[in-house]
Formats: C-alpha cells, structure tokens, sequence
C-alpha cells in the first residue's frame, strides 16, 4: 500500500497555468476536472474547509487564471506521474 498524499487544486491549476500559459480552460471547469479525474481514482475531498490560497494575498493574481480557495484532496501517491501527465492534457486544450 503506497502512502497517502493531500495536495490541493490550486497546485494543480497552478502547474497548468505555468507551463500551459495558452489554456484556455476557465479555472473553475478545471477544477472541476481535476476532481473527477481523482476522484474516480480513489481520491477523497479532505473534510476541512477549502484553504485560502498562498497567492491570492498578493493581490498580483487575476483571479480568473487562479483559485482563490483550492479544495485540498487525499490520494495515493503513486498517482502523481499519472495525475501530471493528464494536467499535461488539460494543459493543451
């Protein structure tokens, strides 16, 4: 059994923002698909509140490129290589 990982969607959308500058997938449906993805992998929402997110204080970050709450997920953490491999995907939409 491979251990645990809480990671939350603004990494996520964060990656794909950063090295897919041209995605022109709103942040919300991203989110949203990122969800589905993990979830049908096993994932669970962490039961907490979602965190604010690290970058939304600056007041540098528009708000549409980036969440300013990121729901926090638990999965395996031998889905990474899969799961950034799909961001990849959604990258190039």
């Amino acid at each position: 059994m491979n251990p645990k990982i809480t990671m939350g969607n603004d990494e996520f959308i964060l990656y794909i923002r950063k090295w897919h500058p041209s995605c022109e997938i709103i942040t919300r449906d991203l989110g949203k698909m990122i969800w589905k993805w993990l979830k049908k992998r096993g994932a669970v929402k962490s039961p907490n509140k979602p965190k604010h997110s690290y970058w939304d204080k600056s007041g540098k970050v528009n708000k549409d490129m980036l969440p300013e709450h990121a729901t926090q997920f638990e999965f395996d953490r031998s889905l990474l290589i899969e799961l950034y491999n799909h961001l990849d995907e959604l990258g190039q939409k």
